[in-house]
């Protein structure tokens, strides 16, 4: 099995304490991990592959031809050209058969992957954990309304990802994800719909503890803190992260004793202020790399 997530400059460091997590947690549990990179510097990989700590580590620079399938796609300040990669990776990664095994870069590892490894995936190409929605019955209808899903139909979050290679292959899933984000210009998920309106119900679903993720309720997560300890892999969803000094997951003490032990553990927790300027650039860049296309056609 490949372990596989992608990163670009501004999700690095949650990148590599992810990586920290993944040796010491699955270590030995799957055949190597493959870092695809949108525009990530040497140096940054050097630190990736220091906080991961071990040989089987690729990294994969985004190509052209996968970036020319992103420039015209929807991207925000939470969300940027890297969460289509992993629409093409089993497509990228030509060579590989058997399991892949994507998982967001915004997570923990908190367990053996080894499970996955052997999980009969009963002629399901893809596998993944029931969205945070489904528990707010009003919220999941919407959610698959817009999509053009019926109201009931199971709606997967695709950070954490069991793909069959072959299956995913055979069913031309990229190919189909890819035109449904054609056909949909304004995803509300981009990603996360477009495979969810591709697969229309058609996917295993997994345990939640293979992706366990909550979202704020009036500031704070309600649940009991004993579901993180127990959680195979932990998901830090939303625009607040465990690196940032207003965040209060009850699994940031975990992400910040991986931190410790990466070459991250000195950069500055990042605040308000600063992701507001980080905001500002992101966009700023996006804007002058959209007019560069337009004038010069590059």
């Amino acid at each position: 099995m490949i372990v596989a997530t992608a990163t670009d400059t501004a999700y690095v460091e949650l990148t590599g304490v992810m990586l920290a997590s993944l040796a010491d947690k699955a270590g030995g549990s799957f055949d190597r991990v493959c870092v695809f990179c949108d525009r990530v510097s040497e140096e940054d990989k050097a630190r990736l592959a220091a906080a991961y700590g071990l040989a089987n580590i690729d990294f994969v620079d985004m190509s052209d031809d996968m970036v020319r399938h992103f420039a015209a796609r929807p991207v925000n300040h939470h969300l940027s050209r890297t969460a289509y990669a992993r629409i093409l990776m089993p497509l990228s990664l030509a060579q590989a058969t058997g399991r892949l095994l994507y998982i967001d870069c915004d997570t923990l590892v908190n367990a053996s992957l080894a499970p996955l490894a052997d999980l009969p995936m009963q002629g399901f190409a893809l596998a993944a954990v029931d969205d945070i929605a489904h528990q707010v019955p009003e919220r999941h209808a919407k959610r698959n309304r817009d999509i053009g899903l019926p109201d009931a139909m199971r709606y997967f979050n695709s950070g954490v990802l069991l793909i069959d290679l072959e299956t995913w292959r055979a069913q031309r899933l990229t190919e189909r994800t890819l035109d449904f984000i054609a056909s949909r210009p304004s995803l509300p998920m981009m990603d996360q719909d477009a495979l969810n309106g591709a697969l229309h119900g058609e996917w295993l679903p997994l345990d939640e503890s293979w992706n366990l993720h909550r979202r704020l309720e009036k500031g704070v997560y309600t649940d009991d803190p004993a579901i993180w300890r127990e959680a195979r892999i932990i998901h830090f969803i939303g625009q607040v992260k465990p690196n940032y000094t207003d965040c209060n997951h009850p699994a940031r003490g975990l992400f910040l004793t991986y931190r410790a032990g990466t070459p991250f553990a000195n950069v500055p927790l990042k605040t308000k202020l600063g992701r507001k300027v980080e905001k500002r650039a992101r966009k700023l860049r996006r804007f002058f790399g959209k007019l560069k296309r337009r004038l010069f056609g590059a």
